[in-house]
């Protein structure tokens, strides 16, 4: 595998996973540091400081720390905690690992719009720094305007009731709770004319969305002192991998089949 294909805290999870990886510190240049050199090709491979670096940035956010039960330090082990041991399972959408996080949305949905990415990648960014209020908000953003996105593309399909959703979609003094709710209204009854595969499942995505939108998004954007909980945004961006998806997948039906 190349660089290209696997982030180097990727990597370092991954074998640290693995029981017979030799784990040791090794005064930061052998054993383990090593294991993870041979992972690249000659022209990727990431310097010793580099994987140094982000060793100490994973014990920052909780995924491994330093096992010293041996009286040398060269023969001290990286370990995962309990954090980083679920951060290696195999999950589509796992904001523990940012760049895959970002990779995987990347690869999931290849027609997501420049605004939506850089309004995910904060959110996954502020996760990871424990910034979860922040994540929360960003995260509600990016929704936002992953929505409005779809939702105007329906307008021509919709026809009729299209025009008067295009009214509430451009009102600026309408929250976007309001607005979705509103497509949401129209588009229920055409459930029938759109495909299989959009048809099922099409209120479990959209009660995601709105979860997002009117509880998640609201708690954190207005000053009632709630606290967001790690868990609670983890599910969030968990829930945003997989409606983002859909999302523009009736994005991209909207648009081949409006007349």
């Amino acid at each position: 595998m190349t660089s290209i294909k696997i982030t180097l805290q990727s990597t370092i999870l991954k074998l640290l996973s693995q029981p017979r990886v030799d784990k040791r510190l090794g005064g930061g240049e052998h054993y383990f540091t090593e294991a993870v050199l041979n992972e690249y090709l000659a022209e990727n491979k990431p310097s010793r400081e580099l994987i140094t670096q982000t060793l100490w940035s994973l014990i920052g956010r909780g995924l491994i720390y330093i096992d010293m039960w041996q009286p040398a330090p060269a023969n001290w082990e990286w370990r995962l905690t309990e954090a980083g041991t679920a951060t290696t399972k195999d999950e589509q959408f796992n904001p523990d690992d940012p760049e895959l996080y970002m990779a995987r949305l990347r690869s999931n949905t290849p027609n997501m719009s420049d605004l939506v990415a850089v309004y995910a990648a904060e959110a996954v960014r502020c996760y990871t720094h424990e910034c979860y209020l922040a994540s929360a908000v960003m995260l509600g953003v990016a929704s936002e305007a992953a929505f409005m996105e779809m939702a105007q593309s329906s307008i021509p399909w919709l026809q009729s009731s299209g025009a008067s959703l295009k009214k509430v979609l451009d009102d600026p003094r309408q929250p976007y709770v309001r607005k979705f709710e509103e497509f949401r209204k129209r588009i229920e009854p055409r459930k029938a004319d759109l495909p299989d595969e959009l048809a099922d499942g099409m209120s479990l995505t959209f009660d995601a969305v709105l979860d997002l939108l009117r509880i998640r998004r609201n708690d954190s954007g207005h000053p009632t002192g709630k606290p967001m909980l790690r868990e609670d945004q983890y599910i969030s961006l968990q829930m945003f991998g997989r409606y983002l998806q859909r999302l523009y997948q009736f994005r991209a039906f909207f648009l081949s089949a409006s007349p």
